[in-house]
């Protein structure tokens, strides 16, 4: 019974493994001075792109946008650890937006506790599934569903910003005409010619 733990112990908790596991323990000892100026101009190059798109994300998943902040930038912290693709970018993405709006929704507003747990119960099948290793299961999910699961996230999204452009819009026309009162089809056809 000792040699089997010894066994799989060694086989578990060797240093392939954990080079496998922490894959920045093959890059940290080769990092010299001139990969920091690469780093410093992608970091930054990312770091703007992210933060309006952070801020738009939190908006769809009715949240306050400083939580759409960290939610762009730990991912971000946390794969400079534990990645291994240097081209891969991470972040939320609308699909987990929209998602988030749906079943984290709270009565209070700029409430964001079920939110936060949401992330922890995926964050933690994530670990398991990782643990596991069933990224295999990824496979058997075919292209057509997942071509339509992201379309049918485009038009709901585009659908949802509808009432927001039509706001903005008799905002802007109607500025200083207090006593405008627009016609709600006419605005929706003016949105929809500007949008194509």
């Amino acid at each position: 019974m000792k040699t089997k733990v010894k066994s799989c112990c060694q086989k578990y908790w060797s240093l392939n493994n954990l080079k496998a596991t922490l894959p920045c323990i093959k890059w940290i000892p080769q990092y010299r001075l001139k990969h920091f100026q690469c780093d410093l101009i992608a970091g930054l190059t990312v770091g703007l792109t992210v933060i309006p798109q952070g801020l738009a994300y939190a908006r769809i998943a009715e949240l306050p946008p400083q939580y759409g902040l960290y939610s762009a930038f730990m991912g971000c912290f946390v794969y400079c650890f534990l990645g291994t693709s240097k081209d891969i970018t991470l972040g939320p993405t609308a699909i987990m937006s929209l998602m988030t709006a749906d079943f984290a929704h709270t009565p209070v507003k700029d409430d964001a506790t079920y939110a936060i747990l949401l992330t922890l119960v995926g964050g933690l099948i994530q670990l398991a599934m990782g643990l596991f290793k069933l990224g295999f299961l990824v496979n058997f999910i075919s292209f057509p569903v997942i071509n339509g699961f992201t379309s049918a996230a485009a038009i709901t999204i585009a659908v949802s910003q509808i009432k927001v452009s039509i706001l903005l819009h008799r905002r802007l026309f109607c500025l200083h005409d207090y006593n405008c009162n627009c016609n709600c089809k006419q605005w929706i056809y003016i949105i929809i010619v500007q949008g194509l």
